[in-house]
């Protein structure tokens, strides 16, 4: 079999990401029942069959569209925890710093790449039944380090409670993420900071807050979470 030419890969290479970019975009406007393959190729001016010898299916290639945008973000987050937690010397890492590490790499993704978070948040509230498994393995390990950071700064929380408010965190920041392109003056690094800053103050205070209602009364929360009904 004739390997490739420079010329020919990097040619594979611009219609994989014009693939992606193209997905990333109608997937969030549409969801996934409302784009076709034949669809995909045509907005990113590709052939269906390069669309289909890249991908195979329409199913594969959601999946890689959100592990290209989940994946890099989701590894800097743990970076920057295994850095503070180095830099702590073997104590228990601040619940603001936990928080500053869990929230700034997808904050700053948000604002660069609005797209991949619409397309995250329609993925959040109608996911296509198969996306579950590949979540599982990419996304739980990652939460499981921060709830065992978080469980180590405040032992008085109960990890189930932790669970819950780190859902609530991520709620605010994808909505945030959403939405920030449309507010004046995000594209000023300081206001951009100023922004940042004051999310992690408002999630920090939720994470370290006293519980409001005893453990008896609130239902706990299933983890690893089951995948919404459809």
């Amino acid at each position: 079999m004739r390997a490739k030419t420079q010329s020919e890969s990097a040619k594979d290479q611009a219609t994989v990401t014009r693939l992606l970019d193209t997905a990333e975009r109608l997937f969030g406007e549409l969801g996934y029942d409302g784009v076709g393959m034949r669809m995909l190729a045509e907005e990113a001016k590709v052939n269906l069959g390069a669309a289909t010898y890249h991908y195979g299916s329409k199913a594969a290639l959601y999946i890689e569209t959100f592990m290209r945008g989940f994946r890099p973000v989701n590894a800097e987050r743990l970076r920057l925890l295994q850095d503070a937690e180095m830099q702590a010397g073997g104590k228990p890492v601040s619940v603001e710093k936990i928080v500053e590490c869990m929230i700034r790499p997808p904050f700053e993704s948000g604002l660069e790449h609005p797209a991949f978070h619409k397309f995250l948040a329609r993925n959040l509230l109608m996911p296509p039944p198969f996306i579950h498994a590949a979540i599982e393995k990419e996304l739980l390990p990652g939460v499981e380090v921060f709830i065992a950071a978080l469980k180590r700064a405040r032992p008085e929380v109960a990890e189930d409670l932790l669970h819950l408010r780190s859902m609530f965190a991520m709620g605010a920041l994808l909505m945030f993420s959403i939405h920030a392109s449309e507010m004046p003056g995000m594209n000023n690094a300081k206001s951009r900071e100023a922004v940042l800053r004051e999310m992690i103050g408002y999630v920090t205070a939720g994470l370290k807050s006293a519980p409001v209602v005893p453990a008896s009364e609130r239902p706990r929360l299933p983890f690893p979470p089951k995948p919404p009904k459809r």
